[in-house]
């Protein structure tokens, strides 16, 4: 008994002593960092879109009259002049109204010569006092009817006619054949499409705006097209149109690009890259790597003089390759880190890897 009782004390006094040591703290080392103090300089936005080369101006022809198609005179790839034929309706159907239309016209004209022989030979009468001047004045009244009726007729025939005449499509300026809506034997409604024209020596870049991109692109003054089936060859081009409302599919903006220089050996549907270089001034430029996010905010670690790091919230003005333009939350001298930014922590003790006195241009 007495044994086991100086065991216990043995044991309490071993565990007193135990607890008045101190557990040594184990300090945190500096994190390694690469930095970069920043400055402002001038910088440039280049941009670049997809796009495909179209005719300015297409047009897609149809008859004036509806009827059956009779023939087709053009296909696709044809090249076609001022004037040149189309396509041809059949005739059947126009003939019959203006045969009938001409022969309104002889019988209102047959009717307005009688009735000015009939006027003069009353007004003979009367000047002899034979007849009675209402007489005279229903004839004359009878003859302004026949000349109505003459001009009426007239204006039938003239409709008649020009339905004949508008049988035939025919291509109002120069350009190709793009495609072909209607064939021979169809029976098509009048203004239905039959023949896409698209004029030659006109040609554009079509392109896609993202929304994004809309500010850039309407700030750009000067454009350059790179179409790779003309190897390194650069094409001057304008914007001619941008158009206010987005795509309600893909949510972009589509912009015409007029072409400039010789296009001889452009094709159209062609595939190109139109690029735009826009002076944007005085901003800093950072390495992606620098930013970190919190939520939906950009934000970068500034080191202190005391070699601690802090998170600043920056505004961002657009991508530049592989870097991002910074204008606001920043300001010329500021120390951010650029490699590791997302291991560091608010207050974190940091060790500079290497001498970042120069900024980022």
């Amino acid at each position: 008994m007495l044994r086991i009782l100086l065991l216990l004390l043995t044991v309490a006094a071993t565990t007193l002593a135990g607890c008045d040591r101190q557990v040594p703290v184990r300090e945190e080392r500096a994190r390694p960092v690469r930095t970069v103090v920043v400055e402002a300089s001038r910088t440039s936005i280049t941009l670049e879109l997809p796009g495909e080369v179209r005719p300015r101006v297409e047009t897609r022809y149809g008859f004036r009259v509806g009827g059956k198609i009779a023939e087709r005179l053009v296909s696709v790839g044809d090249q076609v002049q001022p004037g040149q034929r189309l396509a041809r309706l059949d005739p059947q159907d126009v003939a019959p109204a203006v045969a009938a239309a001409r022969a309104q016209r002889e019988a209102a004209l047959t009717d307005l010569k009688l009735a000015r022989i009939e006027l003069e030979r009353l007004k003979e009468l009367r000047g002899l006092n034979y007849v009675s001047q209402a007489q005279v004045d229903r004839q004359q009244a009878q003859t302004d009817s026949a000349v109505s009726r003459l001009r009426s007729a007239e204006a039938q025939l003239a409709q008649a006619t020009n339905s004949a005449a508008f049988q035939s499509l025919v291509a109002d300026d120069a350009g190709v054949v793009t495609a072909i809506e209607a064939e021979a034997g169809q029976v098509v409604a009048a203004g239905q499409p039959v023949v896409k024209v698209a004029r030659t020596g006109e040609m554009e870049l079509l392109v896609y705006v993202p929304e994004a991109d809309l500010a850039n692109a309407k700030g750009a003054r000067a454009w350059q097209v790179a179409i790779p089936a003309l190897g390194d060859r650069l094409i001057p081009a304008t914007v001619r149109e941008l158009s206010p409302v987005a795509d309600p599919a893909s949510r972009t903006y589509p912009m015409r690009l007029s072409l400039g220089g010789d296009l001889s050996s452009v094709a159209l549907g062609m595939t190109a890259t139109a690029r735009a270089v826009r002076e944007s001034g005085e901003a800093i430029v950072l390495p992606m790597s620098a930013l970190h996010a919190t939520g939906d905010t950009p934000k970068v670690w500034v080191v202190g003089e005391d070699l601690t790091v802090r998170s600043v919230e920056v505004g961002t003005g657009g991508l530049l390759d592989d870097a991002v333009r910074i204008v606001s939350g920043l300001k010329p001298g500021d120390r951010v880190v650029t490699a590791g930014a997302n291991l560091l922590r608010e207050g974190q003790q940091v060790r500079l890897a290497d001498d970042a006195s120069g900024a980022v241009r």
